[in-house]
């Protein structure tokens, strides 16, 4: 992980005070493990992330991640307590996380890189080794034209190895009805039906990105019997595969904080280029390690949040007038960085188990699993960047230069700026490689700026971001939990290594098929085998 440039963070600062209505749209660099700038490929674009379709489909994955499916596009509950997402919360406050050594942390080991599987392009059931054509008509007739009973038929290992994760494992549960296959191109052909198109960012990045560390790493191919005796070879790239769509269709349990914007243009402070919302509550203090806030309900009464003090209607529970700016709506209710820098530090450094980033703010970033982090300060009055707290720190009364002023807490003492490097795993495609590890993964950098609010104690209770492309939701599974399908109680018996899969292992993948769920224990079996 590179370090720090202290004139390009000054340089930015300048920049942001100079024109903050401009530098806020920024969308921050990406790097490369070696530090150089990259383009990250992404299969949205800025135009993409500014339409309907876009925020319908960033909420319709929310809801599930959160576990309930949203009828209305009305804001997320309150639930910015990092309490709430951590696996161990430890440390609150600066100089305690720097006693810890925690000021960098990175896991040992790797979630694994994946793919997203474009519904665009069938999903899993997409012959991505083979000469299938691009577009979802265009593959779909492809795919009906070249059936893959004739290609298993046929003897030939190369034309086996070429179909589709989907069509190995219909074929491996002896599935003649290929219910996974068509479940695959089904979730596209609705869209497609009524569009004419299938969007290619649509797809399976909520799978993959919990699966990469929730699943081990497949470290090499499996072959396996089909009930009529036909060797399939599943690749570390479709065992990730089936194991990513158990992760996104099976709606297992997780914990999150943060929210989205649910308006399509909100709506931009002209003097700052912040976006005028309301920022889910986050005051240490209010929030009790034993006793976490129902993420349901806001509170009634008054509630001190980053933007001043908010009076909520104990009647109805709307937001009502806000004092140090004018009333809003909720419109987009997102990460705080005091919740954010906890969150991070608590659960990648204390925790030391990844867990997964949105920033759907930023459209080259949407489900990213993290890997390590590294900070630096600066001091958002003079812009000097330090690694030494004190010269990084400035009190309420010195911070003269504040932009964001009108939007502080009120329990605001003192102000800290954060250079946060961020290490996420990106996505590598799909390459038909008989062993993998994590010299083929995609390692990603990027730079959040945002200044942190401490208490007179030196707790953090909020911040404020300096660029308006940042995460706004962040969300694991609990450790050690499990994604399954409907139907594990069905598999009875176990799977032998080199027999066929027993026939109600069969029956039960068959039922689960339909809800395009593969069966867990056949899912977690491949992934044994590659180890």
């Amino acid at each position: 992980m590179a370090t720090f440039d202290s004139q390009k963070i000054d340089a930015f600062l300048r920049a942001l005070h100079g024109n903050p209505a401009d530098v806020m749209q920024q969308v921050p660099t990406k790097y490369d493990a070696a530090g150089n700038e990259i383009a990250v490929a992404s299969p949205a674009n800025a135009e993409d992330a500014t339409t309907s379709n876009w925020n319908q489909g960033r909420d319709q994955l929310r809801s599930k991640v959160i576990g309930k499916e949203a009828s209305t596009r009305a804001a997320y509950a309150s639930n910015d307590n990092p309490r709430n997402l951590v696996d161990s919360f430890v440390h609150e406050t600066l100089p305690a996380i720097e006693a810890a050594g925690l000021k960098a942390a990175r896991l040992e080991t790797h979630p694994w890189s994946g793919d997203y599987w474009a519904t665009s392009s069938g999903g899993l059931a997409n012959r991505y080794a083979g000469c299938m054509p691009g577009g979802w008509k265009e593959g779909f007739d492809y795919i009906r034209n070249h059936p893959s009973k004739v290609i298993l038929k046929s003897g030939s290992e190369v034309w086996v190895n070429e179909l589709s994760p989907a069509e190995k494992y219909d074929a491996l549960v002896g599935d003649a009805n290929e219910t996974l296959t068509r479940a695959s191109w089904l979730d596209g052909k609705a869209y497609f039906d009524k569009r004419g198109e299938v969007p290619g960012w649509f797809g399976i990045c909520h799978g993959w990105s919990p699966a990469s560390f929730m699943l081990p790493r497949p470290l090499k191919s499996v072959k396996v019997l089909t009930p009529d005796n036909i060797t399939l070879t599943f690749f570390p790239c479709e065992i990730k595969a089936l194991g990513s769509l158990l992760w996104a269709k099976s709606n297992p349990k997780t914990r999150f904080i943060g929210g989205r914007c649910n308006t399509e243009k909100p709506e931009f402070d002209p003097a700052t280029g912040r976006v005028v919302t309301l920022m889910n509550p986050f005051v240490a203090a209010d929030y009790p390690t034993d006793q976490p806030p129902d993420p349901t309900q806001p509170a009634p009464g008054t509630v001190d949040v980053s933007l001043g003090t908010e009076t909520w209607d104990e009647t109805t529970g709307a937001p009502g007038a806000r004092e140090g700016g004018r009333p809003t709506a909720a419109d987009c209710a997102d990460s705080n960085p005091g919740s954010w820098h906890l969150a991070v530090v608590n659960q990648i450094g204390v925790s030391k188990r990844s867990m997964v980033l949105d920033a759907s703010f930023d459209y080259q970033v949407w489900n990213q699993p993290l890997l390590g982090y590294k900070y630096t300060y600066f001091n958002p009055q003079t812009f000097k960047q330090s690694d030494v707290l004190a010269e990084a720190t400035v009190s309420r009364a010195a911070f003269s230069s504040d932009i964001f002023k009108k939007y502080r807490s009120p329990k605001a003492a003192t102000f800290v700026g954060i250079v946060m490097r961020v290490t996420y795993m990106g996505e590598n495609g799909n390459e038909q490689v008989h062993e993998d590890s994590s010299t083929n993964d995609a390692v990603i950098d990027v730079d959040y700026y945002y200044d942190l609010e401490l208490d007179a104690s030196g707790k953090i209770i909020g911040g404020e971001w300096y660029t308006n492309s940042h995460p706004d939701f962040l969300w694991t599974p609990p450790k050690g939990s499990r994604a399954v399908s409907r139907y594990e109680n069905l598999a009875t018996g176990a799977w032998q290594t080199g027999k066929a899969i027993p026939a109600s292992w069969r029956a039960a993948a068959a039922k689960a098929s339909a809800d395009m769920t593969p069966l867990a224990a056949i899912v977690e079996q491949l992934f044994k085998l590659s180890q």
